[in-house]
């Protein structure tokens, strides 16, 4: 899964999380052009996120029982984690990618898009940023991932 739009809370998140570095230490056209970020997900409960010229981070995840549409996730291995909480799937095409809103441990929130392509039409992210909207999050905060100069 590719993850084309997204906050820039989240971008920077799963950035600091596959390089294990503090925010301090990475600045925003290295996270923009270089971050390359995917997903795979397993069924055991795992997922890695992938990204800067094959860096990864291992998250588990665990399902909320009353919610098949959303899971835990906390990340493994490493000394730090960033990027962990509950996500939620509030929208979806039920084909091609799905929206997530994040409550973090932390107490922030978040949201981003995995798809299974690198890019999304306009009218699909038209949808996708004003669903984003009614959610309250500001248009500001949107960004999208180019993968046209990823590596892998």
């Amino acid at each position: 899964m590719y993850f084309p739009v997204m906050s820039t809370n989240s971008l920077y998140r799963v950035s600091l999380n596959v390089l294990q570095k503090e925010a301090k230490d990475v600045g925003f056209a290295t996270v923009y052009y270089d971050a390359c970020l995917k997903w795979d997900m397993y069924d055991n409960g795992t997922i890695f996120s992938t990204g800067f010229n094959g860096l990864r981070k291992e998250y588990k995840t665990k399902t909320l029982m009353d919610n098949p549409d959303a899971f835990t996730f906390v990340g493994e291995g490493g000394y730090k984690d960033f990027y962990s909480g509950t996500l939620y799937t509030t929208l979806t095409d039920n084909k091609s990618f799905f929206f997530a809103t994040v409550c973090m441990n932390n107490r922030e929130m978040s949201w981003g898009v995995a798809s299974t392509t690198p890019t999304l039409t306009e009218e699909t992210k038209k949808k996708i940023f004003d669903h984003a909207v009614s959610l309250g999050f500001n248009k500001e905060d949107f960004t999208e991932l180019k993968y046209g100069t990823c590596e892998n």
